[in-house]
Formats: C-alpha cells, sequence, structure tokens
C-alpha cells in the first residue's frame, strides 16, 4: 500500500512529466508549421534592419507617414518602427471597427457559422 506522501511524490511527477510534454510538443509543433503571415526573422532585426509594424485596417496592411521608433535596449540603437496614425487619418480605422461586432465572433454559440470551430 502506498502511503499519502509517496502518492504526493508520484502525483507531483507526474505533473511535471505531463507539463514538459506539453511545451515539448507545444514548441515542435510551432517549429513545424511557420506563422504563414510572419515575414521577418526576430534574430536578424537590428539597427541596419529595423522591423516595420503596420497597421492592418479593411482587410489589408497600411503603413504610414508617421513612425514611431523602438530602442534596442541592448545597445541603444532604434530597431523597430512602428507606424503610427495620426487623428486626421484615422477615419478609415473607426470605420473598420464599427463594422465589427462587438461580442460573438468566436463563441458557437453566437456565430455557428464561424471557420474558427
Amino acid at each position: 500500500m502506498f502511503s499519502c506522501r509517496s502518492l504526493c511524490r508520484i502525483r507531483n511527477k507526474a505533473k511535471r512529466v505531463a507539463g514538459d510534454f506539453f511545451v515539448y510538443s507545444l514548441a515542435s509543433r510551432r517549429c513545424l508549421h511557420a506563422i504563414s503571415f510572419a515575414t521577418i526573422a526576430p534574430e536578424e532585426i537590428s539597427g541596419s534592419q529595423p522591423a516595420e509594424v503596420h497597421n492592418l485596417v479593411q482587410g489589408s496592411w497600411k503603413t504610414s507617414t508617421y513612425w514611431n521608433t523602438i530602442v534596442d535596449p541592448l545597445n541603444g540603437e532604434p530597431f523597430i518602427k512602428v507606424a503610427e496614425v495620426p487623428e486626421a487619418q484615422i477615419k478609415p480605422f473607426v470605420e473598420s471597427l464599427s463594422k465589427c461586432p462587438k461580442y460573438g465572433l468566436h463563441n458557437p454559440f453566437r456565430a455557428p457559422e464561424s471557420p474558427v470551430h
């Protein structure tokens, strides 16, 4: 017969093994299936090759004439440029958001025809 203490040890060991397996399978799946919209490798981002973050509006990626720059905390170089939207150009974003329902997009009871399920 097992004591309560040994059962707790067995349970904790099983949780660790299951957790390790879950993390490993998640990581291996991520490596096998690259994200289709990812267009940059993180290890290639630098001051000489800055990444650009664009805005998605009405189904297409938009750039801007205004950029906000994020500085690399390791060396102080600007390495990420983020497209900023000035107030005068915000109308398409507001229109796009107003067409989007506030709830139910991924709820199978509210939107059973959704392809996400």
